[in-house]
């Protein structure tokens, strides 16, 4: 672990130097992290026993460093808080698929659409699809200005970016799905991650209007590569479920049912 902070009032950034993973991760994809105490102790074997996911922030291959944002929720993250720079983590990855490699459409304007903890990923994202040339607007809403986590590392990657918070402390006030309403086209491409109920009324939006959208949906899991089949989300054509973890966490909205 390179560097651990607290970035906001209950949510941490890890900086870690993994070469093996930064080389070959994606945007979208994730990393299962094992629990370990403040003194370097792993947990995972005993309680808590599940490894926490968690979506990279940031990917530096060529420095073989990544960045992971979390929120404490519970008794796992909240011994993951007390883990010290210099300790070492133990993390199964990269896992999942990541969202669609932006050179393939490199005409299209991208549209990123994040909400709270789900902001994060959209970072890595936009430093891929800028990498492509692309032309990148970030919407990024939360409730308040301190939960618009990893807006810092969006807004650095060079792409504009829209904030919007729901008691107006930072941006504009509102939901970011109107600030997407608003700048929608048939021609965009949406890339979204955030709460379910979000997620659902980005990809309606996009489905109304005949854009492509890409969510990337969060999902209690235990093994994080299929087997345990926690992290289900019903497939849209009625054909069954699709596991987050292995055919997600990035899907095609129209692949999926309501998020709600």
């Amino acid at each position: 672990m390179l560097a651990h902070e607290q970035s906001g009032p209950d949510w941490y950034t890890l900086h870690l130097g993994s070469p093996a993973i930064a080389a070959v991760a994606l945007p979208g994809q994730f990393a299962q992290v094992a629990v370990r105490e403040a003194d370097g102790t792993l947990t995972v074997v005993a309680d808590p026993l599940l490894r926490r996911p968690l979506s990279f922030c940031t990917l530096e291959p060529e420095r073989g460093r990544l960045s992971l944002i979390y929120r404490v929720v519970g008794r796992g993250t909240a011994l993951l808080a007390t883990a010290r720079p210099g300790s070492r983590l133990s993390l199964l990855g990269p896992l999942g698929q990541s969202f669609p490699d932006p050179a393939r459409t490199p005409q299209r304007p991208l549209l990123l659409v994040g909400g709270g903890l789900g902001i994060p990923p959209l970072a890595a994202a936009a430093a891929w699809a800028r990498a492509a040339g692309r032309q990148v607007t970030a919407l990024l809403g939360a409730r308040t200005k301190d939960y618009l986590a990893g807006a810092i590392e969006v807004a650095a990657t060079g792409a504009e970016v829209l904030a919007v918070t729901e008691d107006g402390s930072a941006g504009r006030s509102g939901l970011v799905t109107t600030a997407l309403a608003e700048r929608l086209t048939p021609d965009a491409e949406v890339w979204a991650c955030g709460p379910n109920p979000m997620l659902d009324a980005v990809g309606r939006l996009c489905l109304g209007a005949g854009a492509a959208c890409w969510v990337c949906v969060e999902r209690p899991m235990a093994c994080g590569f299929g087997v345990c089949i926690g992290c289900v989300i019903a497939a849209a054509d009625g054909g069954g479920y699709l596991k987050a973890c292995v055919d997600g966490p990035v899907f095609d909205a129209a692949r999926v049912e309501v998020l709600r």
